[in-house]
C-alpha cells in the first residue's frame, strides 16, 4: 500500500498524517467545516496543528515555501532589503 508514495519516511509522514486525522475526525466530525486558518497560511498547519514541510508538496502556492524560496533568492544575489521605520 503506497499512495505512490515510495519513499520509506514519506510513507511514514502520510500515515501518520491519516491517524492525527482519524483521531480529530473522531473527536470532531465537523471539524473540516469549523477550522480556522492559521496564522503562517500553512494548510497542513491549519488541518493538523502542525507543519512538515519535509514531505508536504501538495500546494504549489505554499507561503512558506514561498517566503522559503524568497530568502534564498535574496541570500544568492546578495540583495539586503532595510526596513525604514
Amino acid at each position: 500500500m503506497s499512495w505512490g508514495v515510495e519513499n520509506q519516511k514519506r510513507r511514514e509522514g502520510v500515515m501518520e498524517l491519516m491517524e492525527i486525522s482519524s483521531r480529530i475526525m473522531k473527536k470532531n466530525p465537523n471539524h473540516v467545516n469549523e477550522v480556522h486558518k492559521s496564522a503562517t497560511g500553512c494548510w497542513m498547519e491549519q488541518m493538523y496543528g502542525m507543519q512538515r514541510c519535509d514531505f508536504c508538496d501538495l500546494s504549489l502556492d505554499c507561503p512558506i515555501r514561498e517566503e522559503q524560496e524568497w530568502q534564498e533568492y535574496l541570500t544568492k544575489n546578495n540583495i539586503v532589503i532595510e526596513k525604514n521605520s
